[in-house]
């Protein structure tokens, strides 16, 4: 998760950078998403990239918490771009607000009354396609690997039945959002 959110954000900063326009990117978090977020934003250190993380009051453990809290601290000279806001309701409840804010952005505007580029709002949860197109190399990787291992298996004890050229292989997924399966099924689906 953290691999396809950091590469994410990489872009995002790239094309905020490119395009000289702000960006603001909205994160519910209920466990490592927030935390991941804040750290990769620090590390790009980009001015025009901004983070608002939401997470539900009291559901998310003492120590994620204060893994938001002290890297939303801003750190010698950086800038002040990380905001940590905590909310009642369940993680459902600010995703819910998060996908309305999204949709309802106007689009249509170009520059503010002074002339200067609107902040673009997005999303930086697994909804975000960005993040499981990048978390597909791992289940790419595993594959070839497994794969690998399986061929030399098969090279010092030849089974009765040669292994096909692309042996199907089962991967379990722990997961909260899904995007991480997303990734899988969309490799599977490749072929």
């Amino acid at each position: 998760q953290g691999f396809g959110l950091r590469a994410l954000i990489g872009m995002l900063s790239y094309f905020s950078t490119r395009r000289t326009r702000p960006i603001t990117l909205l994160v519910a978090t209920t466990g490592d998403t927030g935390p991941a977020a804040v750290r990769a934003v620090r590390d790009y250190a980009n001015p025009l990239l901004n983070l608002v993380v939401h997470y539900p009051q009291g559901q998310i453990s003492e120590y994620q918490r204060r893994q938001l809290l002290v890297g939303a601290q801003k750190q010698g000279g950086g800038p002040e771009n990380v905001k940590v806001v905590a909310f009642e309701g369940g993680g459902d409840d600010v995703d819910a607000n998060i996908k309305t804010l999204l949709r309802t952005q106007q689009k249509t505007t170009t520059t503010t009354a002074d002339g200067s580029t609107p902040t673009q709002l997005t999303g930086v949860n697994s909804y975000n396609i960005g993040r499981p197109l990048v978390q597909m190399v791992h289940f790419l990787y595993a594959y070839l690997r497994v794969a690998e291992k399986m061929e030399k298996q098969q090279q010092k004890q030849p089974p009765q039945t040669p292994l096909p050229a692309f042996p199907p292989l089962d991967i379990v997924v722990p997961t909260g959002a899904m995007g991480n399966l997303a990734a899988g099924y969309m490799v599977k689906k490749m072929g």
